[in-house]
């Protein structure tokens, strides 16, 4: 089971708190970027940045780590 950190963000992680989960996990950049895809995300309402919903960042996690792409049904 994957577990992410608490996010600084209450609707969501920043680029830099997904880069800061996966980096430990040796996922390189590119293929967890691949994976997560198109998402729907949250918009900060006052700097503007997109917040990506954890659940997102943890299908696109177990697509690499178990070498796959999404299945249909993982998709919003």
């Amino acid at each position: 089971m994957i577990k992410l950190p608490p996010s600084i963000h209450k609707f969501g992680y920043t680029r830099q708190e997904v880069l800061d989960i996966i980096r430990p996990l040796k996922i390189h950049h590119k293929r967890f970027w691949k994976e997560f895809g198109v998402n729907t995300v949250s918009v900060h309402p006052k700097t503007g940045e997109s917040l990506l919903y954890g659940v997102d960042i943890i299908t696109a996690i177990r697509c690499c780590q178990g070498n796959r792409d999404k299945n249909l049904y993982e998709w919003d």
